[in-house]
């Protein structure tokens, strides 16, 4: 997960031009298995059947390599690859994100005589700095106030207090979904301990800085390293219980916000308070179809948000772009993840109807659960619909680790790892690649006894990760490295 305060629009990439929206299948064909990666996954203490992989030509689907292929896997956020493709497929690279400020009456001598509506569009872009420039676009109007009621409107997209319900609630990744959403929906908690007593703050991080986030409250409780979400006061946006460390006096961690739409708004009345622009308290509301526009906020171009996606694997944001497709697809919006996302793996599926997708299962948009199911195989065809413009906007790093010869989209949770895209082979050839590796049964047993309140990770399944990627680095090495032997003739598969 990156740094909270790092620009997803900082990347500058060719834009994805939606030719290839019905790619051909990849060519089923068959291998056995090559020994060296037989042996790369024995010698890294894995099953075969732990191991899934395939290698192919990126331009005819012939198959180079394969291992077990047509077995469904666990893709973590190597999810998030089928969700940018079906993006910039039906939006465009050029489409764009926007969040408007919205009145329901004129304004007269400094003041709106009506409703003031900040409307979500779902851009997971806004920052403190977007809001800034909503407020002070207000206050160039000469609006210092209103009449009426501040309102917010999330109503495009559903509303949602976290991506996963199986994840711990307080992992900073796990954050809630909205229209409108602010700094990735994650809060930096500072706390002090005087005395024995704990003292706590919640902020709203950016690159611009930090401000406080209004109607949060943290209550203490005697379990360190819990965190969990508790009953909201009256008035209050969200509360949490937090096992503060027990020992200390003063520490900081991330968190999840959950009431994303309305931490965003009561952090533009506060921006909009520094800007000279009194409101009453935000209420949720929905825009009228006869509100006129103030000012509005739009994102980078999608090519550039869905390339800050593969590389910084943000949750949130492509639950959001995921959803974007969806809306476009769908006849009337979704209200879950698991309904917007089915509805995009039904567009995929048609657009290389010669695959099997037998076992193909999207859950969500990010790859935050176990839910999901893809095959190398299906993994591979969704990484030809992408195409020739699709590959640049891929990452040259897993893990903010390079990837020498290779640009992917990697995954990672507990007991899964996967990386897929193009690489170059030391003889110039590029391929593509799809690889997963995973053990469920212990996936299954620790997901049968964890507690959802407490975020970290266990230790044998960071040292089952660690395996993982030292596998992951020697197969994509030897891939790189390209065959030592002519491989076998291929056949095809019934």
């Amino acid at each position: 997960m990156p740094p909270h305060t790092i620009r997803q629009s900082c990347i500058h990439l060719v834009l994805f031009l939606p030719a290839i929206l019905c790619g051909p299948a990849v060519a089923q064909t068959a291998e056995t298995p090559r020994l060296d990666a037989q042996a790369l996954i024995r010698q890294h203490g894995f099953r075969a059947a732990d191991v899934g992989f395939l290698l192919f030509d990126p331009a005819d689907g012939r198959i180079v390599a394969e291992h077990r292929a047509d077995t469904p896997f666990i893709p973590a956020s190597v999810a998030k690859v089928p969700s940018a493709v079906g993006a910039l497929a039906l939006l465009g690279p050029g489409w764009r994100f926007t969040t408007r400020l919205l009145a329901t009456g004129p304004v007269q001598g400094g003041v709106l005589a009506g409703d003031l509506v900040l409307k979500g569009g779902g851009d997971p872009t806004l920052d403190t700095g977007g809001l800034t420039d909503l407020a002070r676009a207000l206050a160039a109007q000469g609006i210092r106030g209103i009449t009426g009621r501040f309102l917010y409107d999330a109503s495009d997209l559903p509303v949602l207090p976290e991506i996963e319900p199986e994840q711990p609630y307080g992992a900073g990744y796990n954050t809630g979904v909205s229209a409108l959403t602010v700094n990735f929906n994650r809060a930096q908690v500072t706390w002090t301990r005087r005395n024995g007593v704990v003292a706590a703050q919640t902020w709203t991080v950016s690159d611009k800085g930090r401000l406080p986030i209004d109607g949060v409250t943290l209550h203490a409780v005697p379990r360190p390293g819990t965190l969990a979400p508790a009953a909201v006061p009256a008035g209050g946006v969200e509360s949490w219980q937090v096992g503060f460390p027990a020992t200390g006096d003063k520490g900081a961690f991330w968190m999840p916000v959950r009431r994303a739409d309305a931490v965003t708004a009561g952090l533009f009345h506060r921006i909009a308070g520094m800007n000279g622009i009194t409101l009453p308290p935000p209420r949720p509301g929905t825009a009228p179809a006869a509100a006129r526009p103030l000012a509005q906020r739009d994102s980078p171009p999608l090519a550039t948000v869905a390339a800050g996606v593969l590389r910084y694997s943000n949750n949130l944001s492509a639950e959001l772009i995921g959803l974007a497709a969806a809306r476009r697809l769908g006849p009337s919006p979704a209200t879950t993840l698991p309904q917007a996302a089915g509805t995009l793996a039904g567009w995929l599926k048609a657009q290389a109807p010669g695959t099997d997708w037998s076992g193909f299962t999207l859950a969500n948009f990010s790859g935050l659960t176990v839910r999901s199911r893809v095959t190398p195989r299906q993994m591979a065809a969704i990484l030809r619909i992408g195409g020739e413009p699709f590959y640049p906007l891929l990452p040259g790093e897993d893990e903010g680790k390079p990837t020498p010869g290779a640009r992917a989209k990697s995954g990672t949770m507990a007991y899964v790892k996967g990386l897929a895209g193009v690489l170059s082979t030391a003889g110039g050839q590029r391929l593509g690649f799809v690889l997963f590796i995973a053990d469920e049964g212990q996936r299954q047993a620790m997901d049968r006894t964890a507690g959802r309140d407490v975020p970290a990770m266990p230790p044998e399944a960071r040292a089952w990760l660690d395996r993982a990627r030292m596998l992951q680095a020697a197969l994509l090495a030897h891939w790189v490295d390209g065959p030592e032997a002519p491989l076998e003739e291929t056949r095809k598969i019934p």
